[in-house]
C-alpha cells in the first residue's frame, strides 16, 4: 500500500492535545491572522512612503530643509508647465509601447519556434533566458563597450565592411541614442516575454489540435483559427505587464546617457531622480511622482479596458 499523505489538521486540535482551548473567534480568523503581519510590512513599505510624497509635494521641500514652506498646489502648477516633463512622459510612452510590441511579437516567435523542441529545447530555453538573469547594470555596461565609438564590436564591423567611413557614436547621437537604448532593453526582456508565450502555449488543449489533425487542416490554419484565438488572452496579459514594467525603465537610461544628449533620451523616472537629487528639490519631485502615478494609473486602466474589448470580439 502506498503511504497515505496525513490530512491538514486544525490549529484547534494542537491546542485540544496540549489541554488548551482556542477561542473560536481566533480560530475562524486564523488564516487572516496568519497573513496578518506580510499585510503590516507591506502597508509599512508601500502606504507610509506613498504618504510621505503626497504630503512634501504640497511643500518647497529640498534634501536640507524637509517639509520646509507649505505652498499646496504650487508644485503641480509648475509641472504642469515643465516642457521637460511633456518630452519624459512622450519618451517613457513611445519607449514602453516600442519595445513591449517588439518584445512581445519576438517572445511569442521565439515561443511557437521552440514550442514542440524536444532534443535541445531545454538548453536552448537556458540560454535565451540569460539575458533575463543578467543584473540591469551589467547589461547596460555590456551595451556600453559594444556601442564605443573606439573599441566597440558594431563600430568594428561597420568600418571593417565600409559601411561607415567614420565610427559611429550611436549614444552621443541624437537620432541614435534613444534607439540604441531600446535595442538594450529588447535584447535583455525579450526572453521574458518568451518564456511566458510559451508557458501560455504548452497550457492550451491538445484535442482540438487532434481534431484538426484528423480533419486535415493546414498549419496556417491551425494556427490562425486555434492557437491564436486561444493564446490571445495571454499574449495580451503579457503586453501589459511587460508594459508597465517598461514605464519604469531607468538603469538603462543612467548607465547609458544619462538622459543626453540634450533631453533625447530623457525619461520620467530619470527626471523624478534628477529633480530630488541632483537639483534637490525634493517638494517637486514628490509632486511629480504623485502625477506619473496617477497617469500609469490611467494608462493601466484604459489599457485593461481595451483588453476587455479585444477579448469581446475575440470570442
Amino acid at each position: 500500500m502506498g503511504r497515505m499523505e496525513s490530512p491538514i489538521l486544525p490549529l484547534s486540535y494542537f491546542y485540544y492535545k496540549r489541554g488548551w482551548q482556542l477561542n473560536p473567534v481566533i480560530e475562524k480568523h486564523t488564516p487572516r491572522l496568519m497573513v496578518l503581519p506580510v499585510f503590516i510590512v507591506l502597508l509599512i513599505f508601500s502606504l507610509v512612503p506613498l504618504i510621505y510624497v503626497l504630503g512634501i509635494g504640497f511643500t518647497d521641500s529640498t534634501i536640507a530643509k524637509p517639509f520646509n514652506d507649505l505652498i499646496w498646489f504650487e508644485n503641480y502648477k509648475n509641472a504642469f508647465r515643465d516642457e521637460i516633463l511633456g518630452v519624459s512622459l512622450f519618451n517613457t510612452l513611445l519607449f514602453a509601447f516600442t519595445v513591449t510590441t517588439i518584445q512581445t511579437f519576438l517572445g511569442f516567435v521565439l515561443a511557437l519556434a521552440m514550442q514542440r523542441e524536444r532534443f535541445l529545447g531545454g538548453i536552448l530555453r537556458t540560454l535565451a533566458l540569460l539575458p533575463l538573469f543578467t543584473p540591469p547594470v551589467a547589461v547596460a555596461m555590456i551595451w556600453r563597450l559594444i556601442y564605443d565609438p573606439n573599441s566597440g564590436l558594431i563600430n568594428y564591423y561597420l568600418l571593417k565592411f565600409g559601411l561607415s567611413s567614420r565610427p559611429v557614436a550611436f549614444l552621443g547621437d541624437k537620432l541614435l541614442a534613444f534607439p540604441s537604448i531600446m535595442i538594450a532593453d529588447i535584447w535583455q526582456w525579450t526572453p521574458f516575454c518568451f518564456i511566458l508565450s510559451l508557458a501560455a502555449l504548452q497550457s492550451l488543449p491538445k484535442e482540438p489540435y487532434e481534431a484538426a489533425q484528423v480533419d486535415g487542416a493546414s498549419s496556417w490554419y491551425v494556427f490562425r483559427r486555434l492557437t491564436l484565438p486561444m493564446v490571445a488572452p495571454q499574449v495580451i496579459v503579457i503586453f501589459l505587464f511587460r508594459f508597465l514594467i517598461a514605464l519604469k525603465v531607468f538603469d538603462l537610461v543612467y548607465m547609458l546617457t544619462f538622459g543626453g544628449p540634450g533631453n533625447s533620451t530623457q525619461v520620467v523616472s530619470f527626471y523624478i531622480y534628477r529633480i530630488g537629487f541632483k537639483q534637490f528639490q525634493t517638494g517637486y519631485a514628490g509632486s511629480l511622482s504623485i502625477l506619473v502615478l496617477i497617469f500609469i494609473s490611467v494608462i493601466a486602466l484604459v489599457i485593461t479596458k481595451g483588453r476587455e474589448l479585444l477579448l469581446k470580439r475575440i470570442e
